[in-house]
């Protein structure tokens, strides 16, 4: 009996792998079937998402999972594993009889199992039971071939849905973006709060209601934009007024002044003098109280005092004249309708001069304009006098070596220049500011797709949709000027090209003498009727001050220095020759003749 059971024993783990790879074949057909179906819906609804290595493992998983459980719960008993047997090897039911009567004891029934057994001993089980192919073997193939076909095929949003998600996801990355442009807008606005002391009430304590954090997930971008736009621009509006207002005139004006103070020859106060026509008045108080601190310490020589008083009262004769000369000033004001005499009148009183021009027909905002002006043209007259009076003290206290009279006039120049120190400083932290708040615009600009101020586009191309090119754009947004709201200046959407030509004609105009004046323009020098002379005047006048500048900041060779200045001087005696003013013989240097026979 146990070689019989040792035969159905082995058929039956054969009979079990044959049933699994059968299982095997049909499971793997319906997985990749469902597969097939899924890419299917992918292409359709390009928005449903799958991850298909994870899909891919779960398939193959199933796939083997169904086919174990199947042949486990199909698994055949022993007396079909018998029954299979005796009909795959033609024994006629012998081992099924035998298992049947094996509890019998009578002598047909051992008769029946000797011979079962001597049966079983002679079947080959691999013969009887061999492992082949399933039938449709090959379902799993054609399945798989239709999954490569259905995976590379274009997909069809037949939905709509794809474009509505990547709409969606581009509205929330631009949301995203300006919230960080607004985050660092607001930033930006409390650091030049911090920096510039410049008193912003006015902008108001309340932020704009795009801008709170639950408007932010649902207004369009653009409007988030245009709100953090127009409190920027609010802000470098409020900037530039404080920039512009009388101190900063006043400043600007003094900076004109000392921009046009000539170094004296070499000596002490050289670099102060070169640091002051550059505008670098810090470095001038610097210059200053190493001279200063050289004569406490008795550093300085005679010859060096001598030196340094001629310079001072050099640069005090100068000082004195660029307090009195109002020239700029006044042809503004006979620009505006003054006369000669009421221009230098008046030049010097602003509160009068605001009256004689409302009179003369000028609009408030140009006669409050030109009051200011006058105002910070005497303010820095002022301050030009003071400056002229301390280097004047400075140089007779040492000419007389009076000590007092030094030091009043040194604590007195260190007090201006620490002023106007103060003033620079003001006035820088303001430009920088106003220069962050224009960088930080042009940012908030990229994401508006609209125009401000008189037509002026914040964005080419309309980056964040909503608001389209040659749409309608916000009249608060950033641009100088008045007007309504601008248009943006992007291409259309529909626009093409097309062809043109250009043809240049030039338009007949008659010209008289009897229309308004559009422009003037100041010319040193006498005019003469029918003769022009501006080019040549203002191309020496500038050329005269490019060398002058050459020679402050040290780029002309210092044994050049006279020659350079000579020959510019003569340049100036033939532009006053040409407009027929009265000219003075140019000073000589010690090379200047060695210059200008070079020239």
């Amino acid at each position: 009996m146990d070689d019989i059971r040792s035969v159905i024993q082995r058929a039956a783990r054969r009979l079990f792998m044959i049933d699994l790879l059968r299982t095997l074949v049909f499971s793997a057909f319906v997985v990749l079937c469902a597969l097939v179906g899924l890419r299917v819906a992918q292409k359709l609804f390009p928005t449903f998402e799958v991850d298909w290595m994870l899909a891919g493992l779960i398939g193959l998983g199933a796939t083997l999972a169904i086919a174990l459980i199947a042949s486990l719960v199909r698994k055949p008993s022993e007396d079909e594993v018998a029954r299979t047997v005796d009909e795959r090897a033609g024994l006629r039911e012998t081992i099924s009889t035998a298992l049947c009567v094996d509890e019998n004891q009578d002598s047909w029934s051992k008769a029946i199992v000797g011979d079962a057994s001597n049966r079983a001993r002679r079947v080959i089980i691999r013969d009887t039971l061999p492992i082949e192919a399933p039938k449709r073997s090959y379902l799993p193939f054609l399945a798989a071939l239709a999954l490569v076909g259905v995976w590379w095929i274009p997909g069809t949003d037949v939905m709509g849905l794809l474009a509505k998600k990547e709409q969606q996801q581009m509205n929330q990355a631009q949301i995203e973006e300006v919230k960080t442009e607004v985050q660092n807008s607001e930033d930006l606005i409390e650091q030049i709060k911090a920096q510039t002391g410049v008193d912003l009430e006015s902008l108001g304590d309340e932020t704009s209601p795009e801008l709170t954090p639950e408007s932010t997930e649902y207004i369009d971008p653009q409007e988030i934009a245009r709100a953090a736009i127009k409190e920027l621009t609010s802000l470098s509006d409020k900037l530039e007024e404080e920039r512009n207002n009388e101190d900063g005139a006043t400043f600007d004006a003094i900076k004109d002044m000392t921009r046009k103070l000539n170094a004296p020859k070499d000596g002490p106060m050289t670099e102060m003098a070169r640091a002051m026509a550059k505008g670098d008045f810090a470095e001038a108080q610097k210059q200053l109280e190493e001279m200063a601190a050289a004569m406490q310490n008795g550093d300085m020589s005679e010859e060096q005092k001598q030196q340094a008083s001629e310079q001072l009262e050099a640069m005090k004769q100068q000082m004195e004249k660029m307090a009195e000369n109002r020239q700029a000033l006044e042809e503004q004001l006979k620009a505006a309708g003054l006369s000669e005499q009421q221009a230098k009148q008046l030049a010097t009183d602003p509160e009068a001069l605001k009256k004689a021009l409302e009179e003369a027909g000028a609009s408030e905002e140009q006669a409050q304009q030109l009051s200011q002006a006058a105002q910070a043209q005497q303010r820095a007259s002022d301050a030009a006098s003071s400056m002229a009076q301390s280097m004047g003290q400075m140089a007779a206290g040492m000419q007389q070596n009076n000590p007092d009279q030094m030091s009043q006039g040194l604590d007195s120049m260190s007090g201006q220049l620490s002023n106007m120190e103060m003033m620079q400083a003001e006035m820088s932290s303001l430009d920088q500011a106003m220069g962050e708040c224009q960088s930080q615009l042009a940012k908030l600009g990229e994401c508006s797709g609209g125009g401000g101020g008189q037509g002026q586009g914040f964005g080419e191309d309309a980056k964040w949709g909503g608001t389209g090119q040659f749409s309608q754009g916000n009249s608060q947004g950033f641009g100088k000027g008045s007007g309504g709201a601008g248009q943006g200046m992007g291409q259309g959407p529909d626009a093409q090209a097309t062809d043109f030509m250009l043809k240049n004609e030039r338009a007949e105009v008659n010209t008289t003498d009897d229309g308004p004046v559009i422009a003037a323009t100041m010319v040193q020098g006498t005019q003469i009727r029918g003769e022009s002379t501006a080019t040549f005047s203002n191309a020496v006048q500038s050329a005269k001050t490019q060398a002058a500048e050459a020679i402050e900041t040290k780029r002309v060779p210092r044994k050049h220095e006279n020659a350079v200045q000579h020959y510019f001087g003569k340049l100036e005696n033939e532009s006053k020759k040409a407009s027929g003013e009265s000219t003075e013989p140019a000073p000589q240097g010690s090379d200047a003749k060695s210059g200008s026979t070079s020239d």
